[in-house]
């Protein structure tokens, strides 16, 4: 079997049976390893401000909504579709994360085999984009994964049928699907225009002849996506707005050539060349995917290592200088988008280390590695190389290739298993599985509106959106929120209901001088609770403890708060919430009510006690 390019020559494919067992092995671990992990992750950081905005904007809102300035209705149109079938299950979005890195994989697969043949060199740098431990915890996290990974999709779709454009005989289709998977990775996310450096590389090395004549070849091919970027650009710039989180709209912010290469080289030392070389090789325990700076040993090796190969690569290949061009100018582009943000400043302690930004730099750089260690269909044998290297020399460089490729794939395999048991015992899903299952069962109830733990939602980092109320919204279950009630419930750090206590007691009651009775209260009358201590203003928890003959309703207040209670007949308790101060309390009876004797107050905060909801 052939393929055919535009000049004319025809390349036999290189071991076609070991290509294809090769890229059925790598979809095969794909699937599974992506499934694995992220079918034992759950919602997490902005996912949970994703969910709830479907409670509170309309459909079109939702979608076209501009998230701190991002454009990416893709991801939004899918929260909302799961959302409303199936809310709070994260395996449809475990499920929908799997099949954007197959589908990503598998366009890469054919993308290469369209521009080099069926040859098992290309292997290595689709294992880079099926195993990178880069990848690991970026695409576990459904805010983070829904964005790389379609963006992954969409560049190796592009490159695809901009290759099968070039070598085909320039086919209409070809370029239909072309446009139509550059438009795909702009509806998930506006740095989907990023894709027109890769493409460029491609229509460079897939077009013969002269350099005018290869630029006369991409003004023509790249037209119409130009069209496409011109008129998106226009949209995105036109709606960008703030984020949920009060984030000003973010603004292009300037930054001096000191700061350029002290980012891009922290960037590149901390998270490029690891992922090249089968990391990052830090244990993350969390999906921020966060990376301290490596060891200066590491670093040196490193990075003498890329500079030799690329020296190398750049005297000894013809299409070295595109390749190395594309893969440089991307990386600049992608983490200068990061560095001159004027977000840049709330996250400069973090943003040259983190992972998620140089995931989609990944697929470039396996292109470039492509093109830097296999002739493409257009190159017959014996000429991808600017002049003949003696066989010795030639035969122990492939040796050292290969051995190097292994090397590489062994260490991601490890990095990922050892990353993976340092990480999932942060995941969030067994708290939020526990917290849904029991909101569901405990039917009808009042819960107290504490905010989730950190490896679920950050409370100070995004605020309201860590309350329960807003988690457990799109679930639309008949529960209150923060009322009083003879029996609150709060879930443990485990995510489990219980029965709320007031814990941690920062004032109780002074003794009253009626012990019988305690403190009084009759109808038509206020009575004053001396406390032991004033409280400063705190959402703080109390229980008061009474004796009613009859049922009746009393009021509550503090210095600022004011609360009516429903009291039970008999000797009780009930609980509530109050958030400001606390210098007075004061509990006043209605002209027709019936006399309560309050025999204790407690004021803490609320925490579970060993008694579940349920018999």
């Amino acid at each position: 079997m052939t393929i055919s390019s535009t000049a004319g020559t025809t390349t036999p494919r290189d071991r076609s049976g070991h290509f294809r067992i090769g890229v059925l092995v790598l979809v095969v671990l794909t699937a599974a390893w992506r499934w694995w992990t992220t079918s034992r992750w759950s919602w997490f950081a902005d996912d949970w401000v994703y969910l709830d905005q479907t409670q509170s904007m309309g459909f079109l809102e939702y979608v076209f909504q501009g998230y701190n300035s991002h454009l990416m209705p893709g991801q939004f149109l899918l929260t909302w579709v799961i959302t409303e079938a199936d809310p709070l299950d994260y395996r449809w979005a475990a499920l929908l994360l799997t099949f954007f890195a197959v589908a990503s994989l598998v366009a890469w697969a054919a993308a290469f085999r369209e521009m080099f043949g069926e040859r098992v060199r290309v292997l290595f740098p689709l294992a880079l984009l099926a195993l990178s431990p880069l990848l690991l915890m970026p695409t576990v996290w459904w805010a983070s994964g829904i964005q790389v990974l379609p963006l992954q999709l969409s560049m190796g779709l592009s490159v695809l049928f901009l290759a099968r454009y070039l070598l085909r005989g320039r086919r209409r289709r070809d370029m239909a699907w072309l446009v139509l998977s550059y438009a795909m990775g702009l509806f998930f996310w506006e740095k989907a225009l990023l894709i027109a450096i890769p493409l460029v590389v491609v229509g460079w090395v897939l077009t013969p002849g002269s350099a005018r004549e290869r630029l006369t070849s991409l003004a023509r091919t790249s037209a119409l996506l130009v069209v496409v970027s011109v008129a998106y650009a226009v949209v995105f710039f036109s709606t960008r707005r703030a984020g949920a989180l009060a984030v000003p709209r973010t603004e292009f912010s300037p930054r001096s050539l000191g700061d350029w290469t002290g980012f891009l080289n922290d960037s590149a030392q901390n998270v490029g060349l690891p992922a090249l070389a089968g990391g990052p090789f830090e244990r993350l325990t969390d999906a921020w995917d966060i990376y301290q700076p490596v060891s200066t040993t590491l670093s040196v090796t490193l990075t003498v290592v890329f500079l030799a190969l690329t020296a190398v690569a750049l005297v000894v290949r013809r299409t070295s200088v595109p390749a190395v061009a594309g893969v440089l100018s991307y990386a600049a582009v992608s983490w200068g988008l990061v560095l001159t943000s004027d977000r840049y400043e709330d996250t400069i302690l973090t943003a040259a280390g983190t992972g998620r930004y140089a995931v989609d730099i990944l697929p470039v750089a396996a292109l470039g590695i492509a093109l830097l260690t296999t002739r493409t269909v257009l190159e017959p044998a014996g000429t991808a190389l600017r002049r003949p290297l003696p066989r010795r020399v030639e035969g122990a460089g492939r040796l050292v290739l290969a051995g190097g490729a292994l090397a590489v794939v062994a260490a991601m395999v490890v990095t990922n298993a050892a990353t993976w048991d340092a990480a999932r015992g942060s995941s969030p899903r067994s708290w939020v599985d526990a917290m849904v299952a029991d909101s569901r069962r405990v039917g009808e109830a009042t819960l107290v509106d504490v905010s989730s733990p950190p490896r679920v939602i950050h409370p100070v980092l995004f605020q309201e959106y860590a309350a329960l109320s807003r988690l457990l919204g799109p679930l639309d279950l008949p529960l209150a929120y923060d009322e009083p009630s003879s029996r609150l419930l709060v879930p443990d750090e485990d995510g489990h209901l219980w029965e709320a206590d007031v814990v941690d007691v920062a004032a109780t009651n002074l003794p009253s001088a009626d012990p019988a009775c305690g403190f009084l209260v009759q109808a038509g009358r206020t009575t004053t609770v001396p406390m032991s201590i004033d409280l400063y203003p705190f959402g703080w928890g109390v229980r008061l403890d009474y004796f009613a003959e009859l049922a009746t309703q009393v009021q509550v207040r503090t210095d600022t708060d004011v609360v009516d209670l429903d009291l039970a007949a008999g000797l009780q308790s009930v609980q509530l919430k109050v958030t400001g101060a606390v210098t007075s309390f004061e509990i006043s009876a209605p002209d027709t009510g019936t006399p309560v004797c309050v025999t204790q107050v407690l004021i803490g905060g609320f925490g579970p006690s060993d008694r579940p909801p349920w018999p």
